[in-house]
């Protein structure tokens, strides 16, 4: 081997040394790649995890309660799905005493709150029984389900100016379509666009994840950090619970590193993408979607930054009539708002559509819009049999 006299000749451990140095960056190099990888499945981890009460063996695994609804995210939205009712299904209310759930579980040494029972001859389909603390000095309940969680982030990705550009609080055009953005107060009383939730009462992704936290597991975090999670002043048993704050989540239930593995989790769940999209009855079915008004609100884009995303919803608040009316405000929404859902994901359901999950069939969930909805359903309504079952299969494709 000939040796330049500019170059010195390359020895033996000055060799080793570059081979190991670049065999070093190549390391690294992979493991910055595969960082955003592990961190889902670490999140995914724990979102399948099952939490205990305190105290506990393991002070990294335990916190539940004192009230909670589920020991994991995943038993109310299996694989980050929508759950069922007998799963997932989530009475909010606005009480003094019962706080702002009533929580189906409790840890051992407490009552249970209530118990949900279901009646297809109650109004609503439920029943509130054995309800330890008395009746409630707010009777506003609103039964929900826990959506799916795909696509989550993409939303959170639509700038403000977008969805507010979308709405008509004025039926300016006169449609009667009015949809309105949802504005939520924060700690310091400013005012924020709400996107997250059945009435947009969620400003951001980190904020929906932090109350599900608080309201659903009991678990104090960061931005929720009372370990009591929902219990009121007038629990006293349940805060009189020992706690599950520890040194492994920074003083708290579930740390920030809890916090935020969840959210690389929740925030690397797709959205789901439509089936048979170019199928003759699809395309039929989606004209009529289009043609009878009811992507007036769903809208089927959102265009911004060069991205397009297909949620089939403008995020808005929509006065869906006294039927489907809760009478629980959140943010500016009234009792008879919700925000549009989105209906990416759609056909991945089995029955149990709308909020609470009362309608059996996607057309008996149609035939409960009304207000501003009121106007596609009747064009529904007129539709031929055939028809109807083309719109039907255009919705189970999304």
């Amino acid at each position: 081997m000939s040796v330049s006299k500019d170059q010195p000749a390359l020895t033996i451990p000055r060799l080793y040394f570059k081979l190991f140095f670049f065999s070093v960056l190549s390391a690294l190099s992979v493991e910055v790649q595969a960082q955003p990888e592990l961190d889902f499945y670490s999140g995914k981890a724990l979102f399948e995890k099952n939490w205990i009460p305190a105290p506990a063996s393991t002070t990294a695994s335990d916190g539940l309660g004192p009230y909670y609804n589920a020991r994991s995210c995943n038993q109310c939205h299996p694989d980050g799905g929508r759950g069922s009712k007998e799963q997932s299904l989530v009475v909010h209310s606005n009480d003094p005493v019962y706080g702002q759930q009533l929580q189906k579980f409790a840890i051992p040494g407490i009552p249970v709150e209530a118990r949900v029972e279901f009646d297809a001859d109650q109004e609503g389909g439920y029943q509130i029984i054995e309800m330890h603390y008395g009746d409630l000095e707010n009777s506003v309940l609103s039964p929900r389900l826990a959506p799916s969680l795909h696509g989550l982030a993409l939303l959170e990705s639509i700038p403000e100016s977008v969805i507010t550009a979308l709405a008509d609080e004025e039926d300016s055009n006169a449609d009667s379509i009015s949809g309105r953005a949802n504005l939520v107060a924060d700690e310091n009383g400013s005012f924020a666009l709400g996107r997250f939730g059945w009435k947009a009462g969620q400003t951001s992704l980190v904020k929906q994840v932090a109350r599900a936290l608080s309201l659903d597991l009991g678990l104090g975090n960061p931005l929720q950090p009372s370990p009591y999670g929902d219990c009121t002043e007038a629990q006293s048993q349940c805060l009189a619970t020992p706690d599950g704050n520890s040194a492994h989540h920074d003083d708290l239930e579930a740390g920030e590193t809890v916090l935020s593995l969840l959210l690389s989790y929740i925030s690397g769940l797709p959205e789901p993408s439509q089936e048979n999209a170019d199928h003759p009855t699809v395309r039929r079915g989606q004209k009529l979607f289009n043609q009878t008004g009811c992507a007036d609100c769903h809208l089927p884009e959102i265009a911004f930054g060069g991205s397009v995303l297909q949620p089939y919803s403008d995020l808005l608040l929509h006065d869906m009539g006294p039927g489907l009316a809760d009478e629980l405000r959140e943010g500016i929404a009234a009792g008879s708002e919700w925000r549009t859902p989105p209906l990416w994901g759609l056909g991945q359901q089995n029955g149990e559509y709308l909020h609470d999950g009362r309608a059996d069939t996607l057309e008996t969930a149609i035939l409960w819009h009304d207000g501003e909805a009121a106007k596609a359903k009747r064009k529904y309504e007129r539709l031929t049999e055939a028809q109807r079952s083309d719109v039907n299969t255009f919705l189970d494709s999304l």
